[in-house]
Formats: C-alpha cells, sequence, structure tokens
C-alpha cells in the first residue's frame, strides 16, 4: 500500500484497485487511471491518500517484459455456477488475499473507502474486496466507480456491498463523498469539465510503465462499444499538460508509456501530432505504445513517419471487419482502402510485423465466421499481425443488447464465456480460425527476423 498528500484531522482516504477474476487476463499496461487522478484531486484538496492496488507488481509475481507489459499471477478459482460449462480454467489474478488483508493491517485506518471497478464480468473482484474491507473496518463508508458501477449500477448496487454507486466520470462525486463522510471542504465544481482534472497520482502505484490518456470519449458511436456512455463527451487534454505528465513519468525513470485513449487520432491526428512534436523537442527518451485501436483513416504518411521518430514501438489499429456493410452499419469508422492506406504509410516508415498489429472483430451477432476467417487473412496479406477481439455484448449498446437478455448477469459480458452461449459448432469453428490467426502471425514474425 502506498500513501501522499497531506495528512489532516479527516484521516486517510483509501483508494482501491481490485483483482481480476476471469479465464484470461494479461498486463498491457494497465493502471487506474480513473482512481489516480480521484487521488490528484483528493491531494489538491488537502486529503491525505493511500492506494491498495490488486494489480501492481510486489514480491512473487511474474517478472514484467522489457517494455513493461507481462503476466499476471493467476490463483486457479471453482468457477462460479453460471460459467460451470465452460471448459476453461477460472481464477483471480494479482495480489494474493493474504497479501491484500495484510496491507489493509498494517495501514492506517481510512476515514473513506473508494473502489474502482474494471469490466463488467470482473465483478467478483469488487465484491471480495469490499467483503475483505468490510471485515477489516466494518463502519468504514466504501464508494464504488468505474466502468462495472457505470454500466451495471443496480447490480452494483445490489451485490456490491458498497455504500455509494458512482455512475459516469467520478472526481467530482468521488470529492463530494468524501467531504460528506468528513465535513471537509474540498472543491467539487470546479472538476465538473474533465479538462480540470489533475494528471494522475502514478507516484502512488509501482509500476514499470506508465498509462496516459489525452482525450476522454470518443466521437463515433460503434453499435458494439460503450466509451459514449463512459464519457459522453469526446474532450481533449490541453498538449503541455500531456507532454508534462510524461516527463514527470520520465523523471522517475519510467521509459514505456501507453496511450490509453479511445480516440486518440480523431479529428485528424493533429492531437497526437502536437504531442508527438513537443516529446520530439523536449528530448524525452521514451517508448511509446498504443494499445487501444488507432483510427487507420487519419494516419498519414507524415504522421507515420512521425510516430517512428518519437519513439511509437508498438502500434494497434482498428479493422474490425473487411466487410463494408458491416463497417459502415457498426460505425462508418474505417474502411478497407484506409486500412491499406495506413499500413502502406507505417512500413514505409519502418514499422514492421513485430510492431503493427490489427484487431480483428469476432463474434458479433449475424456475423459469420467466414468473414472473421477472410479479415484475418487480409490484415495478414498486408504483413500486419491479426490481433482477434472476441466480442463482449456490453449492456446498453445496439449490439450487447441483442445478444442478451436485458438484467443477464455480467458474467455473461465476458467475451470468452459469450462464443460458447452460441454452441458447439460455432466454438469449434472460431477455434480453427484462432489457430489460423497464431500460425500466421507465428509465420510473420519468423519472416521479420530473417530480413
Amino acid at each position: 500500500m502506498r500513501g501522499g498528500g497531506k495528512k489532516n484531522s479527516k484521516g486517510t482516504v483509501l483508494l482501491v484497485h481490485p483483482w481480476i477474476y476471469d479465464f484470461a487476463a494479461y498486463n498491457l499496461w494497465i493502471e487506474p487511471l480513473g482512481l489516480l487522478t480521484i487521488a490528484s484531486a483528493l491531494r489538491d484538496n488537502g486529503y491525505a491518500v493511500a492506494v491498495l492496488d490488486c494489480l501492481a507488481p510486489y514480491p512473487g509475481a511474474p517478472a514484467a517484459r522489457a517494455d513493461g507489459s507481462g503476466k499476471f499471477l493467476k490463483t486457479v478459482l471453482d468457477k462460479p455456477a453460471i460459467l460451470a460449462s465452460v471448459p476453461r480454467r477460472y481464477g483471480r489474478y494479482g495480489l494474493p488475499l493474504d497479501g491484500f488483508d495484510a496491507a489493509l493491517a498494517s495501514a492506517q485506518r481510512p476515514y473513506v473507502v473508494m473502489v474502482a471497478s474494471g469490466m463488467t464480468y470482473w465483478y467478483p473482484g469488487v465484491v471480495e474486496a469490499i467483503r475483505r474491507l468490510r471485515a477489516q473496518h466494518a463502519r468504514v463508508p466504501v464508494a464504488l466507480g468505474g466502468v462495472y458501477a457505470t454500466l451495471c449500477p443496480e447490480h452494483a448496487r445490489q451485490h456490491s456491498g458498497a455504500d455509494l454507486v458512482i455512475t459516469g466520470p467520478g472526481v467530482a462525486p468521488a470529492l463530494r463523498f468524501a467531504d460528506k463522510v468528513t465535513g471537509h471542504n474540498s472543491e467539487p465544481d470546479r472538476y465538473a469539465d474533465p479538462r480540470a482534472w489533475p494528471a494522475p497520482a502514478h507516484d502512488l502505484v509501482s509500476r514499470p510503465f506508465a498509462a496516459i490518456v489525452t482525450s476522454w470519449g470518443c466521437p463515433y458511436h460503434c453499435t458494439y462499444c460503450a466509451s459514449h456512455r463512459l464519457q459522453p463527451a469526446h474532450v481533449r487534454r490541453e498538449t503541455g499538460a500531456v507532454v508534462q505528465e510524461i516527463a514527470c513519468c520520465a523523471e522517475r525513470g519510467i521509459q514505456d508509456v501507453a496511450f490509453y485513449d479511445d480516440a486518440l487520432l480523431a479529428g485528424g491526428g493533429c492531437h497526437l501530432t502536437a504531442i508527438l512534436q513537443a516529446i520530439l523537442a523536449r528530448g524525452l527518451r521514451v517508448r511509446l505504445h498504443a494499445p487501444n485501436g488507432l483510427h487507420a483513416r487519419e494516419i498519414t504518411e507524415e504522421l507515420a513517419l512521425l510516430m517512428r521518430r518519437a519513439g511509437m514501438a508498438t502500434v494497434r489499429l482498428s479493422l474490425e471487419t473487411i466487410d463494408p456493410i458491416r463497417q459502415q452499419t457498426t460505425g462508418a469508422k474505417v474502411t478497407t482502402d484506409a486500412f491499406a492506406r495506413a499500413v502502406a504509410y507505417l512500413r514505409a516508415a519502418g514499422y514492421g510485423a513485430s510492431e503493427l498489429g490489427a484487431y480483428v472483430l469476432a463474434g458479433l451477432p449475424g456475423q459469420p465466421l467466414a468473414e472473421v476467417r477472410d479479415t484475418v487473412r487480409y490484415v495478414q496479406s498486408l504483413g500486419v499481425q491479426a490481433k482477434l477481439a472476441l466480442f463482449s455484448p456490453i449492456p446498453g449498446t445496439p449490439e450487447g443488447d441483442r445478444a442478451l437478455a436485458p438484467g443477464a448477469d455480467p458474467l455473461l459480458h465476458n467475451n470468452t464465456v459469450y462464443p460458447y452461449l452460441l454452441g458447439a459448432d460455432y466454438q469449434s469453428e472460431l477455434q480453427r480460425i484462432q489457430q489460423v490467426a497464431k500460425d500466421g502471425n507465428l509465420a510473420l514474425l519468423r519472416g521479420s527476423r530473417t530480413v
């Protein structure tokens, strides 16, 4: 557990980042940015804060790769009854339970606890964290926010054990909750606009990397995505604030920085261009990653060259499908021609198969698996790794509501689980396509090493 900020008569606010409960999980530069932004706002308003991060490195955890990404420790668990038919090993990823309990026991008693939530189907981690918090600090008020809280608020109110469930952007509501409990007078209304939010308190968590957001929300409304429910407006941060945040991380010895925007290139790529130019102007030596899908139509020859010069080492593009009708009806954010043009620019800038990947969506309601297979082969024919992204039926989205009945247990939102709901034949064919993608990617990587 790590703490920071002014200690005051109102006591400490404890911020908790729970475990992942899933069949699979990999650390692609995951950092609890929402929670750390709230931590910064609390500190700015005189609160002492501490963070208990179940996904942070700890003694005995798997070692990270050279770029900071890596595996989590997995503790295998019995599957919830609703998932009993899924022939995969279910587990808890992150800090062992005794480590969590020991950190709580050794820390100052908090006056307020705030718990983050990630994917809706990870909610068992939220429930477990709050249950253990209650066991040691039964009377301490607990607020829950984040993705699960926003997309499934009624389920969270019924099952999480939290006193308050915060939906949507949580900085101002979190301050109001802390003020109500402690009697402290802060200024929550100043954080109504995301552009007034302080930079996340990266110093409060232990990571060999930093995740950065340069904007919130997305101007597109893809039928399978909940971005607009989590952040209704598309708002960009000032270039100077973003680059200063990266510089502060670099001063702490952080070399790897991952952009976690939903729409990093929306609007012509000018926003990223300004950030990369400023990084070069300041001489910042960082390795940059873009694990979220970039909008291919915004990549120009000039931007591709700038990305290479500034140290962008991981590039993931959004394609999803080569079917033109499905491209149009699910969001109209990309065309196959725009994707091919972006790949040509990136390869001309020096990017190879080890650095380039494209997301291919599988499992949309009504989507033939032959379409998925053809998209995989097309992506790989351009020298790009095909990254299969299995459809998750997110509630409140058109595709999610087509796939599952309202009120379904959030465990069924899991993208590993959903294909099994479509039958054995479907799952068997999907596994064949997954193997085609894996074999093709390996062939590309072997080829790139022999050039």
